[in-house]
């Protein structure tokens, strides 16, 4: 009976995370446009123009990188660096607002072998009221100014690696408090 019981229930969770609900879109701005995907209670935006969408990394000859690798690259910014231009995006009205609520504000990015950012996608919370709001161009003028002052130094045997994927967490609090 325990068994029983206990199959049942772990049928259940399993049917509930599955029933999920997915639902993408394109949100359009004047100077760009963001595929749109919300699931598990985040929201994740990347912009059309993107050509590498896969999480996985490749060598130039086609072979994946193992999961396992550890980069040898080093970000010549720091996180504060990362953090001030997610805090400069927003208006002080918003920032109260922003104040009030926890979670991080996820950048995955690729990076060529100049150490230059190519693409970016962001992640973020879906209840958060500011973020949930954003607009594609608001997006588009963080993208410009991540890719334009975040760098990396990519040394050694990542120079092998087609396109370097990092993740940059931000935690949306702390950058309020800067």
């Amino acid at each position: 009976m325990k068994t029983t019981l206990l199959i049942l229930l772990l049928s259940v969770i399993v049917f509930n995370l599955n029933a999920q609900k997915i639902r993408k879109d394109t949100i359009k701005g004047e100077n760009a446009s963001y595929y749109q995907e919300i699931r598990f209670g985040s929201i994740k935006m990347r912009n059309i123009q993107n050509k590498d969408t896969l999480i996985n990394m490749y060598y130039n000859d086609g072979k994946q990188v193992p999961g396992d690798l550890s980069l040898e690259s080093r970000p010549k910014f720091t996180m504060e660096d990362a953090m001030k231009i997610f805090k400069d995006t927003f208006t002080s009205l918003e920032l109260d607002q922003l104040k009030t609520t926890r979670g991080a504000f996820n950048i995955f990015v690729a990076v060529d072998k100049n150490g230059n950012i190519i693409e970016i996608e962001f992640t973020y919370p879906m209840k958060n009221p500011v973020l949930s709001t954003i607009t594609a161009d608001r997006l588009f003028e963080m993208e410009t100014k991540y890719k334009r002052l975040l760098k990396w130094n990519v040394i050694g045997n990542d120079r092998k690696i087609k396109h370097l994927k990092f993740l940059l967490p931000i935690n949306i609090f702390e950058s309020t408090q800067m």
